[in-house]
């Protein structure tokens, strides 16, 4: 039976994901783990090969007859573009056709910029990692903070950013770079790229947290990412509060904390530095009191490998409601491990230590496994890089029919 040209595409886009997943690769391994004819699979391969899209040498290691070939990807068959942005930063990273990082770029967000305005700063961070022949860019990913309409190609709401709200967003960015684009929220994105690429690895049922200017959870389960019915698991920042945290926490939330606040008012990067900004105004105890300019995240990293007090009691408040949303997830889906991502992560055992503490609180109190708690260490770029394998394992290649 003929098939269709895009069944034939999809057939080339599986046997590129194999031999992603297994460098190496015979072609007769490609066969029997695709169950298709060994002839047929070679037909197909050496059109990917003709394309520039795989290659093939012979294994090393054989005993009779003709040697096996090995099939590895092909670093130079084309690249994608992965964006990554939250309420302050947009990042992009190139990566080659084999997954290997090439540039990458970032831009500020102001709290003024209008939503054009970020699409333009958006479409500026693609244009500076672009390759030098554009006719190589195959496709381009694109982590959205907040909900997202991945088959709609709309960013459909983030309260983080000014009337972002129901944004056509793939479209006029494949119109205006030729090539098709992707997108997925940005937690789940920094989840694709632990499972590719870092801590996630291999493993069936884990979680990733991301913690910026909001809080997502990327679930992952049986080794497959977990979307929801309407592209909405993980929305764990819009949690409420389980009770008021001790009385440093007045700092938070504006000092009107209650059983009604978000998780991500307490836990956040944004609430941290909105915390430690009134708190240092209410006392002269700390290393964070002299200073004049508004407080970035890296004064806040300082100040803790300083052990200052006043820091590390904010950071313990925040970090208490992360260990009761890790204990509340864990009870829900029995994860082996959870893995924060995201700025507070630079915060090390300052932050992990009162997390996991009261993490295994809550659950050795419910006889319940304690998963690990790990951080991420795939750096700030790591939405960015997920969002370009997303690209990389949507993409198909192009066929006529």
């Amino acid at each position: 039976m003929r098939l269709s040209s895009e069944q034939v595409a999809s057939v080339e886009s599986e046997i590129l994901k194999q031999v992603r997943a297994n460098p190496g690769v015979s072609r007769i391994g490609l066969a029997r783990e695709l169950q298709i004819a060994p002839s047929t699979v070679g037909n197909y391969v050496g059109r990917l090969i003709t394309e520039g899209f795989l290659v093939e040498s012979e294994m090393t290691a054989f005993e009779t007859g003709r040697p096996p070939t090995a099939l590895r990807l092909d670093p130079d068959g084309g690249q994608f573009i992965g964006v990554d942005f939250e309420a302050r930063n947009i990042m992009a990273m190139a990566v080659d056709f084999s997954d290997h990082p090439l540039k990458h770029a970032h831009r500020n967000i102001q709290e003024s910029d209008s939503v054009a305005q970020i699409i333009e700063k958006i479409e500026a961070a693609i244009v500076e990692v672009l390759p030098e022949d554009q006719s190589h860019l195959l496709a381009v990913g694109v982590g959205v903070p907040g909900l997202v309409d991945p088959d709609q190609g709309i960013a459909v709401h983030y309260k983080y950013i000014n009337h972002w709200k129901n944004i056509p967003l793939a479209g006029p960015l494949a119109k205006r770079f030729g090539v098709p684009v992707y997108l997925e929220n940005t937690v789940r994105s920094m989840t694709l790229a632990e499972m590719w690429f870092g801590q996630g690895r291999g493993a069936k049922d884990w979680l990733c947290l991301g913690i910026r200017s909001g809080i997502g959870a990327g679930i992952v389960s049986g080794g497959q990412l977990q979307r929801g019915a309407n592209y909405r698991a993980g929305e764990i920042g819009r949690w409420r509060c389980p009770h008021p945290p001790r009385a440093r926490a007045r700092f938070f939330a504006n000092g009107s904390l209650s059983t009604e606040t978000e998780l991500q008012e307490v836990a956040s990067v944004r609430a941290l530095l909105k915390a430690l900004e009134q708190a240092r105004k209410a006392t002269t105890k700390s290393v964070l009191s002299a200073q004049t300019q508004p407080l970035i995240f890296a004064d806040v990293v300082r100040a803790a490998q300083q052990r200052d007090t006043l820091t590390t009691q904010v950071i313990e408040v925040a970090a208490e409601m992360l260990g009761w949303a890790v204990s509340q997830l864990t009870l829900a889906l029995n994860p082996d491990r959870v893995i924060l991502a995201g700025p507070l992560t630079l915060l090390g055992e300052t932050l992990l230590q009162p997390l996991r503490t009261h993490a295994e609180k809550i659950l050795r109190a419910s006889n319940a496994e304690v998963p690990e708690i790990l951080n991420s260490t795939m750096g700030e770029y790591i939405g960015a890089l997920g969002a370009a394998a997303l690209a990389v394992h949507e993409w198909k290649p192009a066929r006529s029919g």
